[in-house]
């Protein structure tokens, strides 16, 4: 029988946590999916895993291996494969709760407006054992700036004159819901950014061209938490100048297809552009060799808005003694793993290669 439902988890290295996030495939009320499990050139205790579900339950459960390594190439070979009309996205380390098929499948195979069903979620200690916090919106990053992305966000829409921009939203991949459609004629992920990090951002932006979101304001999935051992794996590669490009491949992206046709536009685009100098401004400020760039990134967002009092409070902070930097440029727990200082590449990233043109400076 051809399932309704496939579900895509990509596995890597997850090792025995992917036995849990299998499991609560099967536990799932809604009984007409399908799992593919996507091989994305796992080590051989996780892939060993793998393979011993899909022989003992092979009406229901297949691998596929994809080779180009990243999440973005993975998930998008699941929907490519997927027998299913409608597509589920979850990780090799969450897990479902039993009703969160079912609860997805419900709303927007009623609702044909809609292009995404997302839902919130548990936070799960790493160890599996702890709820350390209920009912957290559908979006995982737990920035306190996201308020402020989804609005610059939302209104890049404006000149679109969509009838559902008031269902705007960001959601992290692990708890789409999609029609396999629609994600075709969107384009799937991007693969340039590849292995991960902003995709869930422009994936959301092409999907809400073709309908609206909606968010079902329960926990439908637990979100399990890293410790330092997976913190380093995953992050083993992450430096500054790794998120510097994600950063410059989103706004060059945003701008391609949102703001170089679309004069309106323009002043949202500034905006964005002085967020994020001011943001990262402040991010360098923590190492003592990055204040002089991070300074004059922040100078630049003060150049660019300079309406907005939070950048000229942030400028003025720079001028203050290193000792206190620690108290005015640091960022919360989310981003407490010190990423590698890249001093040249940070300097070359100081002219974004799109709009808004800026006055050009090299900092020696």
């Amino acid at each position: 029988m051809k399932p309704i439902i496939s579900v895509i988890l990509p596995f890597y290295r997850e090792g025995s946590l992917l036995a849990p996030s299998i499991d609560s495939v099967l536990s799932q009320t809604f009984v007409e999916w399908e799992l593919v499990l996507i091989d994305n050139n796992a080590s051989e205790e996780t892939r060993h895993i793998a393979r011993d579900y899909a022989n003992s339950c092979p009406e229901k459960i297949r691998i596929i291996h994809e080779p180009e390594q990243g999440v973005i190439s993975a998930r998008n070979t699941g929907v490519l494969q997927a027998r299913g009309e409608f597509i589920a996205f979850t990780d090799g380390d969450d897990l479902m709760k039993p009703e969160r098929l079912k609860r997805q499948y419900e709303i927007l195979s009623s609702r044909p407006e809609l292009s995404i069903v997302a839902c919130h979620y548990d936070l799960l200690s790493h160890d599996g054992q702890t709820v350390l916090e209920k009912n957290c919106p559908g979006f995982t990053y737990g920035s306190k700036n996201i308020l402020e992305w989804k609005s610059y966000l939302k209104a890049l829409f404006h000149p679109f004159h969509l009838q559902h921009i008031e269902s705007f939203d960001l959601f992290g991949s692990p708890f789409l819901f999609f029609r396999k459609e629609v994600a075709l004629k969107a384009g799937l992920m991007d693969k340039r950014f590849n292995p991960r990090d902003l995709e869930d951002f422009e994936f959301c932006m092409r999907m809400f061209e073709l309908g609206g979101f909606d968010l079902i304001p329960e926990a439908l999935q637990f979100y399990r938490t890293e410790n330092a051992e997976t913190r380093k794996n995953k992050h083993k590669d992450k430096h500054t100048k790794m998120t510097l490009d994600k950063l410059q491949t989103f706004l060059t992206v945003l701008w391609e297809r949102y703001g170089r046709d679309y004069p309106d536009n323009h002043p949202v685009f500034q905006s964005l552009l002085a967020f994020h100098l001011n943001n990262f401004g402040c991010y360098l400020m923590r190492f003592s060799h990055g204040k002089k760039i991070g300074s004059f990134w922040i100078r630049r967002a003060v150049f660019l808005k300079p309406e907005d009092l939070r950048y000229w409070k942030s400028y003025i902070k720079t001028f203050l003694p290193k000792r206190t930097h620690h108290r005015y440029f640091d960022f919360p727990e989310e981003r407490q793993e010190e990423l590698e200082f890249d001093r040249i590449y940070a300097n070359r990233f100081c002219n974004l290669k799109f709009y808004p043109p800026e006055p050009k400076g090299k900092i020696e």
